[in-house]
């Protein structure tokens, strides 16, 4: 059973203007964790564009992110920062919650408050002329890795300068995480207040704002935005004369700051890294061949680095072994690697979704609710682990039994991935209709 059946609600209300003396063109603003190498976050904004200048060809569309240049080099979209203190790698909140409270509060009174105001001057000014800010998915809301002055603080304050500059603001196919300061849970609620609009990625993000006492009332769940990438950059995903199977083994640095309290963080990481390589050993003695996969090309790197080092202390050296690690810089490169594929296993979300739009099995190393949505949908429920609880018997089995089904499950993927486009249709027809 599809769990994304909720797809339905009324078109954002249209404020009717007085009679313009001249027309000029739509502009809307793209705003998101852009730009900082995540390849997730770069499939959401390529799928938005796409699909807005399908609908609206002469909008002018800009991008409000978090790496203007990397923007401008991968899309051709003009860009402007979130923030100006922000450095190219990502919100300076993240680094807050690792002082004390005093020590805060004193950085935000004496350096902080005198600059902000002059970044909320700087808001009004972007937005100005501006029609509509399109706040997408890429995992704005949450505290996981920063703090409430974070990406929470960041999307309240754009939020407001949107509405008080007379822009439309409408939150589409959002996640959200965790949520662990009352700050940030304050910033958060304020800016969906706000929206004229909001749909929401899968059921447990809408239920997690519930949770909070925020009311969604109809909103709608929709698909994930990856699943409106435009079908040409989708390459040929045949198996032609492969020797053997191939297993795609997403990874992923994991280390969640949050778990301190409860256990060492680099500890569940060494862990993971351990089981990631009687992973992949088993695989290969199973006769699979295996290709790494990364989906953040800042943070990936690391543990590509540490897992083929333990490898190849056990005595697994790739060049022998039959494994396969390139990087991928962009969504392009990323499909390329798939379609070299039979199976996926990882704990990337969106290596999952890219792999299910090229028709192959995957099987989730979870870390979020969302990897149990995901799959569900595609009668792929049962093929999900915590990743913190990884068990690599249990993996093996799941990877020969998908392997196996392949073929047969193929229809049904390719019949989902084209409901879900069919979905995302509607939903852009509810965001950009009125424009």
């Amino acid at each position: 059973m599809m769990p994304i059946r909720e797809a339905t609600g009324t078109a954002p209300v249209e404020r009717t203007s007085t009679s313009p003396k001249y027309t000029k063109r739509t502009r809307i603003a793209l705003f998101g964790i852009f730009g900082i190498q995540n390849i997730g976050n770069e499939c959401t904004l390529q799928a938005m564009m796409h699909n807005v200048r399908q609908r609206l060809p002469d909008a002018e569309l800009y991008s409000i992110c978090y790496e203007p240049q990397d923007t401008l080099r991968r899309h051709d979209l003009v860009a402007v920062p979130i923030s100006s203190r922000h450095s190219n790698k990502g919100p300076s909140g993240q680094l807050a919650r690792h002082t004390n409270k005093l020590t805060r509060f004193l950085r935000i009174l004496f350096r902080r408050a005198p600059c902000e105001l002059s970044e909320w001057f700087r808001a009004f000014k972007v937005l100005k002329g501006t029609d509509l800010v399109l706040m997408t998915g890429t995992g704005m809301l949450t505290d996981y890795s920063n703090s409430s002055f974070g990406y929470p603080y960041d999307v309240f304050k754009w939020t407001i300068a949107a509405r008080l500059t007379g822009c439309k603001v409408r939150f589409v196919g959002i996640g959200v995480g965790p949520i662990y300061e009352r700050l940030s849970r304050r910033f958060i609620k304020s800016a969906l207040t706000l929206a004229d609009y909001r749909s929401y990625r899968d059921h447990p993000s809408k239920a997690r704002l519930e949770r909070l006492g925020f009311d969604t009332g109809k909103d709608p769940i929709f698909p994930d935005l990856a699943f409106s990438l435009p079908r040409c950059i989708f390459p040929d995903s045949s198996n032609h004369e492969r020797r053997r199977r191939v297993v795609g083994l997403g990874v992923m640095n994991h280390f969640d700051p949050h778990a301190a309290g409860e256990h060492d963080p680099q500890a569940a990481y060494h862990t993971y890294l351990d089981k990631m390589c009687d992973l992949t050993a088993s695989l290969i003695e199973h006769g699979y061949g295996v290709r790494i996969l990364q989906g953040d090309v800042r943070h990936d790197g690391t543990v590509r680095r540490d897992l083929r080092a333990r490898l190849e202390k056990r005595g697994h050296r790739y060049e022998t072994a039959g494994i396969v690690d390139e990087d991928s810089t962009s969504v392009g490169e990323l499909l390329a690697q798939l379609a070299l594929t039979d199976v996926v296993v990882s704990p990337r979300f969106h290596n999952l979704i890219l792999a299910l739009m090229l028709n192959k099995p995957v099987i989730s190393i979870s870390y979020d609710p969302k990897h149990e949505a995901l799959l569900e949908g595609f009668d792929l429920g049962r093929y999900c682990q915590p990743i913190n609880g990884l068990n690599v018997d249990v993996l093996i089995k799941h990877v020969i039994e998908v392997e196996a089904s392949r073929e047969e499950r193929k229809p049904l993927l390719r019949q989902r991935t084209e409901e879900y486009r069919k979905l995302l249709d509607e939903q852009y027809r509810l965001v950009l209709g009125g424009l």
